[in-house]
């Protein structure tokens, strides 16, 4: 399994939001996404980030290749790699990327994820990104 099919699965399982690998078309549109969340938390946890994704690949390359799903994620919680403070941490802020494209580094400093408008919160909270339309200029003075 490459390592962006890895970390999409493996951010799927942490967010809870499988449509990320199981929908195509999601899964199409947040591949470019994943490259660019995946490059900045590798420069930002160049040792813990493997460690989980090597926990997950391990889990998830028995055959028949198990679900995306909360069984899989108590068996990633129990793996040794997981009780690692500095891995758990990562885990967390693989979450925050996807929903709010940003993360908090070690030290305690957020930094942006690249893309705002592409947070998973949105569609969960039914609204569109503060500031951010991809609607026409005036949209908002008609009526839906």
């Amino acid at each position: 399994m490459d390592e962006r099919t890895a970390f999409m699965e493996l951010s799927a399982l942490l967010t809870g939001v499988y449509r990320i690998v199981n929908d195509p078309e999601d899964k199409q549109l947040n591949q470019s996404t994943a490259d660019e969340y995946l490059r900045r938390l590798t420069g930002e946890f160049p040792g813990p980030l493997p460690k989980l994704l090597g926990a997950y690949q391990r889990l998830s390359s028995i055959v028949p290749k198990p679900a995306i799903d909360d069984v899989l994620l108590g068996k990633l919680k129990a793996e040794p790699e997981f009780a690692d403070p500095d891995v758990l941490f990562v885990a967390k802020q693989i979450v925050n990327i996807w929903y709010f494209s940003q993360f908090n580094t070690a030290s305690g400093s957020t930094v942006d994820g690249g893309f705002y408008e592409r947070g998973l919160v949105w569609s969960i909270i039914k609204a569109h990104p503060t500031g951010y339309s991809d609607q026409p200029f005036g949209y908002w003075t008609k009526k839906p």
